[in-house]
């Protein structure tokens, strides 16, 4: 297996992406806590009148406009919680857990303001519900590499998640690695559900770009995707396509709210 250098092309792209979302005005902040995660993250374009829903009254919803996922208007983050510490250092109660987020961009109808928006959470531990809209749900995954040491590995992973509602989400990838890339970031995700909360997320990830439309990116290797979820039929309706896919083995993150 070759390896594939794709490292700067991966940090440049991660660094759009970063650019393109809104910034927010300094002010005082208070420090809550941090995690080590690792995750998966697919963005999709989907039919926007099914985002819609999960909007607060006067936003729509908006595609990225540049990086790795410009185009789509929905990304879906998987995440395997290893660790969460809560201001003062101390490790948090369960020790793991995982979640799956539905994320996108909406833009104010009046105005030009637009918000990076947590759209529901699907979690093993929904008790901290930051955003107001955690859904407990049964979330496994199972995730494997292999290969020589010095060259590209064979990476698979697969996620089902199973809300209390009903139905379920199931992903499964398996993909040739690349030259991964460590690269910042800060993002600013707001509440649809309480217009007045967010949270500022500063993070450092190691990101392999599995693959990505808009920079021309194939995925060495397969990728499947159903979903059954009652409340999300409108969203995944079939006519969903995926543009880009985020392997990201690392993920480092202090939580702060404005």
């Amino acid at each position: 297996m070759k390896l594939v250098t794709a490292g700067r092309l991966a940090t440049v792209f991660l660094l759009m992406l970063f650019a393109a979302l809104p910034g927010r005005s300094v002010q005082a902040e208070t420090f809550v806590g941090s995690n080590v995660d690792s995750r998966v993250i697919v963005g999709f374009k989907v039919d926007p009148a099914g985002v819609q829903q999960f909007l607060p009254e006067g936003w729509t919803p908006v595609p990225f406009a540049s990086g790795p996922m410009s185009g789509a208007n929905l990304l879906l983050v998987l995440i395997d919680r290893a660790v969460y510490l809560d201001a003062e250092g101390k490790p948090t109660t369960p020790p793991n857990s995982r979640h799956t987020a539905l994320v996108g961009l909406g833009k104010q109808e009046s105005g030009d303001a637009v918000r990076l928006y947590v759209y529901r959470l699907y979690s093993s531990d929904a008790a901290p519900n930051p955003y107001g809209n955690s859904v407990t749900a049964e979330v496994s995954r199972a995730n494997s590499a292999e290969g020589p040491a010095d060259q590209g590995r064979l990476k698979k992973e697969s996620w089902r998640i199973m809300p209390e509602g009903g139905g379920e989400l199931e992903i499964t990838l398996s993909y040739l690695t690349g030259q991964q890339a460590w690269a910042p970031g800060e993002l600013n995700p707001y509440s649809n559900t309480d217009l007045g909360f967010s949270r500022i997320y500063r993070h450092e990830q190691l990101v392999d770009l599995a693959m990505s439309v808009p920079a021309g990116k194939k995925l060495e290797g397969e990728f499947s995707f159903s979903c059954t979820i009652p409340e999300l039929s409108d969203v995944f309706d079939g006519s969903e396509e995926v543009t880009a896919i985020l392997d990201i083995p690392v993920y480092v993150r202090e939580i702060y709210l404005p």
